[in-house]
């Protein structure tokens, strides 16, 4: 069967959609910085995968099941191990107190100081290009497809990136904005999604380091 252009980019943005509502590490850490300083904070974290998975992508999708199991389990060791350091310093913020949002401030008036955005950019790339995750999705799904785009022209694996990675970043800022707004309804709630978030990102931790011992002792 022949496919369009248009329905790999279909397929893409489908994809795309899926990446983005799917939990996981990255859309805890996302959420965690949007509630500690708004989109300024959350806004660059979703620029994360346009940097980590170049790299991902060219060797996963030409590279496809000819990485040894031991390259994955130390992945999932070294992506559990960031994942709780990364919980860890929510956690040193979380016990920060929560300056109030006021409605005020969107109409002009000074906003509170937040961290420098490329911290949080950095420590997300860091984390894409030590979870196994990325690799594991585009080995498996994306790059098999991105593939088979590929061999039809470069059109075809040109639209299906972008209807991805376009579909994907689209959610990812979507996600910033909602929980940027959540900060106005008071800092209580805003501490309490900051801990569930603080949560999220341990079980993941914790998750990706039983994977790792597992397969590695098996």
């Amino acid at each position: 069967m022949t496919l369009t252009p248009f329905e790999f980019w279909l397929r893409g943005a489908g994809l795309g959609v899926t990446a983005a509502g799917a939990p996981g590490p990255l859309q805890a850490f996302l959420i965690s910085e949007s509630l500690a300083g708004g989109w300024r904070r959350g806004l660059p974290v979703t620029l994360a995968p346009l940097i980590s998975d170049a790299p991902i992508v060219i060797v996963m999708t030409f590279v496809l099941g000819q990485l040894p199991a031991l390259v994955i389990h130390g992945l999932n060791l070294a992506g559990g191990l960031f994942v709780l350091y990364l919980a860890w310093g929510v956690w040193r913020e979380w016990r920060q107190p929560v300056a109030p949002y006021h409605g005020a401030q969107l109409y002009g008036a000074p906003q509170p100081a937040v961290a420098p955005t490329r911290s949080g950019l950095r420590r997300a790339v860091l984390m894409n290009l030590l979870s196994p995750g990325p690799y594991l999705f585009w080995g498996l799904i994306n790059g098999p497809l991105l593939l088979s785009a590929w061999q039809r022209s470069i059109a075809h694996a040109a639209l299906f990136l972008l209807g991805f990675y376009g579909v994907f970043l689209a959610g990812m800022m979507l996600m910033v904005g909602v929980f940027h707004q959540a900060r106005r309804l008071g800092p209580r709630l805003v501490r309490g999604l900051m801990l569930a978030s603080i949560l999220l990102l341990l079980t993941f931790g914790f998750i990706l380091l039983q994977q790792g011992l597992s397969g590695i002792f098996s």
